[in-house]
């Protein structure tokens, strides 16, 4: 178990790795900070001298900084804030404050989207986790040796037929916020 342990922690680590040896050869330090920049990314030039520290290869600081500062110029737009917020991941403050207004309007706009989806599917599973335990329940009634044990298994599913009915009301009206909003 230990081995199987050790194993994965070693796994786990090589993959975490920012750059291959490979990456660190070729030196394209502007390339690697547009990326960096285009994905919205903190500076990660720490990371990639460490990762490049055993081929004896430095980063370019000035080529990633310029390459980092172009990417965040495509990330930063209003554009891409929306479809950042809609995918539903987090912002790490890295645009410019002259860009970050924008950017922020829309990715709070696209983020509020995504959170309106995420409950509605998650009313939707509810609806049908429900639905099983009414469904559940009824067979256990029909099966109850006794008219106590019947009435406890008719409340409780009486419970979960509650519990659909408001999500079914609530669902209805983030159904009618979604179509209201639209994309």
């Amino acid at each position: 178990m230990k081995k199987l342990l050790l194993l994965a922690s070693v796994l786990l680590l090589g993959a975490c790795a920012a750059m291959s040896e490979a990456e660190c050869r070729t030196g394209d330090w502007y390339g690697v900070g547009e990326r960096d920049g285009r994905d919205g990314r903190g500076s990660r030039l720490g990371d990639y001298a460490e990762a490049c520290q055993k081929t004896n290869i430095l980063p370019d600081p000035a080529e990633y900084s310029r390459g980092r500062e172009r990417g965040l110029l495509a990330y930063c737009t209003p554009e891409n804030g929306y479809r950042v917020g809609r995918a539903g991941y987090s912002y790490g403050n890295v645009c410019a404050p002259e860009l970050q207004e924008g950017f922020l309007r829309e990715y709070n706009r696209g983020y509020a989207r995504y959170e309106l989806r995420r409950d509605i599917d998650n009313l939707e599973n509810d609806m049908v986790r429900y639905g099983r335990e009414i469904n559940r329940l009824s067979e256990l009634i029909g099966k109850a040796a006794t008219e106590d044990e019947r009435r406890k298994l008719r409340r409780e599913r009486d419970g979960y037929e509650r519990q659909r009915r408001d999500a079914k009301s609530t669902l209805i009206l983030l159904q009618a916020r979604w179509l209201v909003q639209g994309d």
